[in-house]
């Protein structure tokens, strides 16, 4: 059943939330070991983080369901510079994700905020951003068969030092193929 996403920018008054999230087994066990203690969240997260990532919050009805953030890909550099070699275009973002623990993952929810994060935000914000693309660990099989079903198409394997990552990547539809802005 799809389910209406709606989106709100992530405030420092919900940093306790998402500390607990980040917190989750399900989802330390994928992210790439950084530093998930309450300092490293308001760092990372808060208000005063990095202007480059936009943080947001997906709403189902009145409730946060997770967390999503975008970025154009060539202020990444450390986590998107291997993605140009294998096609993605300097003129993309990139996304990350999670679905809360209490939210029903397995559900359909991630690709349904996927799908809504993509139209309305990234594509739907930034004309500039042709294309977004996102590389989950290859063994965490539930993120990318998310990005499978939200439309986005394999484009290869990146080798991340905590292991291959699956690069994923979704064209803005109304750009013409090869057609980069």
């Amino acid at each position: 059943m799809p389910r209406q996403v709606t989106f709100r920018r992530l405030t420092d008054d919900d940093l306790g939330r998402l500390h607990e999230w980040l917190n989750d087994p399900d989802v330390v066990a994928w992210w790439e070991g950084d530093d998930v203690t309450w300092d490293a969240v308001v760092a990372d997260y808060g208000s005063e983080g990095d202007p480059v990532y936009e943080h947001w919050v997906p709403i189902v009805g009145a409730r946060p369901v997770g967390w999503i953030q975008c970025y154009a890909a060539v202020d990444a550099p450390e986590e998107c510079g291997p993605w140009f070699d294998l096609g993605v275009e300097r003129t993309a973002a990139g996304i990350d994700y999670l679905v809360a623990p209490e939210a029903g993952r397995g559900e359909g929810l991630g690709s349904a905020m996927i799908v809504a994060f993509v139209d309305d935000i990234v594509f739907g914000r930034h004309p500039e951003w042709t294309q977004v693309a996102a590389g989950p660990f290859e063994a965490n099989v539930p993120s990318w068969r998310a990005l499978e079903k939200a439309g986005f198409r394999f484009v290869g394997t990146i080798d991340d030092a905590d292991g291959p990552c699956r690069l994923m990547a979704k064209d803005r539809p109304d750009v013409p193929d090869g057609v980069a802005g």
